[in-house]
């Protein structure tokens, strides 16, 4: 049998040691000892310095210095104190601009606030920024200080201009609400005491035992003192306007640095107050004035229709007798005309008054009811003018036209005259005896309302117009009197 022989030579046994001595053993083992101390106690110390310098205790050469860490940190928060009272100044001026005084304010001062908003939003991204540190490099730490002084010195200017627009927007909103409230008011205002002086003359006018006479008494007295709290509110609200445009004229640095976004001051907090108390005083006080009118014309309409009514069957019962007298037709209507012994023929007072003997004597067939208002008539050829003028009155302000007088009968207009007075016409010269003349309420029967503004823009296109005599520089100014165009005089 072949024997191999390998390709590597076996290693030579190793020799024998002798046993060592027993002296010889304890020494080799404090050896090792003092050996395994001194690497655990080199081990420590690498473990420790590398906690030092993941914990920062110690910091590479290369990192920024202490004196640096401490303005990096002082910065970022700084401009978390920024960003958040920014932030607070920018949610007051967005609900400015959505509350009834942002709405209201002028074009102008709301654009002014839009563009300061626009500055603070981007002032705010600014500043988030400079919030967080990306790194401990020292380059990153040196453009946040950077960042971070522009941004002192930019946002407190950003910060004012949008408190003093949030001011601006507020002050000039609250005027216009003011002023808005004192013109309905006044108007509300006139419109009752216009509706007043009607009601005690239809009362006066009206027979002691005549349909709805009591309930228009109780209507007049119902009132009470509501002109006079009228005339007290709207000093008020003068009062109030004054100190808001004293408000609005005062420093914008001192309105700014108040420390409110929508007011600039402990004054201009009291002066917003009183105005927003005005507001609610006054929206309340002119809706009661509206109703008080409302009661007044709607009174003083029944009695006026029953009147009507009455005036129409004394008319028709003595066309029927002089008819029967004469043997005339008594379904004849133009016999109404002919009764001139009733109108004795003259002149009138006023030269721009034109006496007729068919004035108060139309038939009934000259006449139609206005289609809305019950009781009241006028010439049949201009009654659909009429109700075209209403629709379109209807259409603007939510409600018909209010009419309080319209054709007059010769005895009504003889009841009506007192020659003392130059509130009616003689019998005869007046237009309400042709049919073509209307006396309105409501808010036209003041001067300068909006609803008489309306009719003065508005009337002519359907043939009706205020005549000059009632103008407010007119012989006697009546803003409720309106005619047809077709009107043979201005009376």
């Amino acid at each position: 049998m072949l024997t191999q022989t390998p390709l590597w030579p076996e290693p030579p046994a190793p020799p024998t040691s002798p046993r060592p001595r027993r002296g010889t053993r304890a020494s080799e083992r404090r050896r090792k000892r003092w050996t395994i101390g001194i690497v655990a106690a080199v081990t420590s110390l690498v473990v420790a310095a590398g906690s030092a310098y993941a914990l920062d205790v110690f910091e590479p050469e290369a990192a920024k210095p202490s004196s640096v860490v401490a303005e990096v940190q002082a910065a970022i928060a700084e401009s978390v104190s920024l960003q958040s009272a920014l932030t607070t100044d920018l949610d007051d001026a967005r609900a400015v601009l959505k509350s009834p005084d942002g709405k209201a304010a002028a074009k102008s001062t709301r654009r002014a606030l839009n563009t300061a908003i626009e500055d603070a939003e981007r002032a705010v991204t600014s500043l988030k920024s400079v919030t967080t540190l990306a790194s401990g490099a020292e380059v990153d730490a040196t453009a946040v200080l950077k960042a971070s002084d522009a941004l002192d010195d930019d946002v407190p200017a950003v910060t004012a201009a949008l408190r003093e627009a949030t001011g601006a927007v507020v002050a000039s909103g609250r005027q216009a609400r003011l002023a808005r409230a004192v013109s309905g008011l006044e108007t509300a205002r006139d419109a009752l005491k216009a509706a007043v002086v009607d009601g005690e003359q239809v009362y006066a006018e009206s027979a002691a035992d005549g349909v709805g006479r009591d309930a228009l008494r109780a209507a007049l007295d119902d009132t009470g003192d509501l002109t006079t709290q009228a005339d007290k509110l709207i000093a008020r609200a003068a009062e109030a306007q004054t100190t808001a445009n004293a408000q609005a004229d005062a420093s914008p640095a001192a309105t700014a640095q108040a420390g409110s976004a929508q007011a600039g001051s402990a004054e201009a907090s009291a002066a917003s107050e009183a105005s927003a108390d005005v507001l609610g005083d006054a929206g309340r006080l002119t809706k009661a004035l509206a109703e008080a009118t409302a009661g007044i014309e709607e009174a003083a309409a029944v009695v006026s229709a029953a009147a009507a009514d009455d005036a129409a069957e004394v008319e028709a019962d003595a066309t029927d007798a002089g008819a029967d007298d004469t043997g005339a037709d008594p379904g004849d209507d133009t016999g109404t005309t002919d009764d001139t012994d009733t109108a004795p023929a003259g002149t009138c007072p006023e030269p721009d008054q034109v006496w007729s003997a068919e004035n108060g004597h139309l038939s009934s067939s000259e006449l139609a009811q206005i289609p809305f208002s019950s009781g009241h008539y006028v010439r049949s050829d201009v009654v659909g003018g009429l109700a075209e003028l209403n629709a379109a009155y209807a259409a603007e302000f939510g409600v018909n036209m209010t009419i309080n007088s319209s054709y007059r009968t010769y005895a009504d207009q003889e009841a009506l005259y007192d020659p003392s007075s130059k509130t009616a016409a003689p019998p005869g010269c007046s237009n309400h005896g042709t049919g073509l003349a209307i006396d309105i309420g409501g808010g036209v029967a003041a001067f300068g309302s909006a609803q008489y503004d309306w009719l003065k823009a508005n009337a002519e296109a359907y043939g009706w117009v205020h005549p000059p005599f009632a103008e407010p520089s007119g012989r006697n100014p009546e803003p409720w009197h309106w005619q047809s165009v077709k009107a043979p005089n201005s009376y």
